[in-house]
């Protein structure tokens, strides 16, 4: 998977982030191609069964009450 100058620039607007030239743009293409690889590679994984760490709470100070 792969993104466009064109795209990147849009984004980089959107958030209200610095322009790029587009020689700063090549030196950060590859970094975020090889991002979007990665979550395409994660997008597939099977975690029905996987509890959400965000439903979890730690005890803090030696209570259980937190």
């Amino acid at each position: 998977m792969s993104i466009s100058k064109e795209t990147m620039q849009a984004i980089i607007r959107e958030y209200g982030g610095f322009e790029l030239s587009d020689e700063e743009l090549d030196l950060v293409k590859p970094e975020v191609d090889g991002y979007l690889e990665a979550m395409a590679g994660i997008a597939g994984l099977e975690l029905a069964d996987v509890m959400s760490s965000r439903l979890l709470r730690a005890a803090e100070g030696g209570t259980e009450d937190a």
